[in-house]
């Protein structure tokens, strides 16, 4: 996955421009969506993987977790993570770490995965992620998983700000570009994972009870933004995943 580190060490000198974005999904979609997954975290242990700058981690840690460790490939984005933690200290920590290749860091109650598993370049990759996540949970813990929708709809990407740029008739595991509309446009690779890939990559990985959901609007949306969500529900850009480990 070294491929995802320089694009996210130069995403990290720009975020500002990419949260101004990315910010509406998130916060009326997203986050209520995967909050809703992760219900009251008190007194237990998170792995959030792929933490990026840590905006979703600092809210886990805020849901009650009594630890939460957060990694990311990208040096750049732990970067942006710590000074966050130096600013208002809430004791998480952060560590460079690529999930690909990650040793196991404990057993946790609950591992986090926010857009992260369509940077497995590979099905073997994947399966690697898969495997790391599951070893950092202990007996009965929960993997709760953002990703990509890998049938989203031109009409929920324009109006979540992006724009995808997949192949024709795409296979599992083919790169393409994800633009975030900044001006100039902030493009980011991915790969191609149909849900069903990962469901089997999941349970070949030993975890059980595996449920897919689409990202919904919040109860709470203002009214002048209504449209705007409802737009962003049609067949969204994400998707929510919920799996145990027995």
């Amino acid at each position: 996955m070294t491929e995802s580190v320089d694009q996210y060490d130069q995403v990290a000198t720009t975020f500002a421009d990419v949260e101004a974005v990315i910010s509406f999904v998130r916060e009326n979609l997203e986050w209520p969506s995967f909050q809703e997954l992760l219900g009251d975290l008190s007194g237990l242990r998170v792995l959030d993987v792929g933490c990026g700058e840590g905006s979703f981690t600092r809210r886990i840690k805020q849901l009650g977790a009594a630890q939460v460790v957060g990694t990311d490939l990208s040096p750049g984005m732990i970067a942006l993570a710590e000074q966050a933690e130096a600013r208002n200290p809430q004791g998480i920590t952060y560590e460079v770490q690529d999930l690909a290749t990650m040793p196991p860091q404990g057993e946790f109650d609950v591992v986090t995965a926010i857009h992260v598993l369509h940077y497995a370049d590979t099905r073997k990759t994947m399966q690697t992620m898969a495997n790391t996540m599951q070893a950092n949970l202990k007996p009965g813990g929960r993997l709760v998983v953002l990703s990509a929708n890998a049938d989203s709809s031109e009409e929920s990407e324009t109006a979540a700000g992006f724009r995808t740029h997949r192949p024709a008739n795409p296979q599992e595991g083919d790169k393409f570009k994800v633009a975030v509309l900044t001006t100039p446009p902030t493009e980011i690779e991915v790969h191609h994972w149909p849900t069903a890939t990962i469901v089997d990559v999941l349970r070949t990985a030993g975890f059980t009870n595996i449920a897919w959901a689409p990202v919904k609007p919040s109860a709470t949306v203002a009214p002048a933004d209504q449209d705007r969500a409802a737009r962003c529900a049609k067949n969204p850009t994400s998707l929510t995943l919920t799996a145990t480990k027995p």
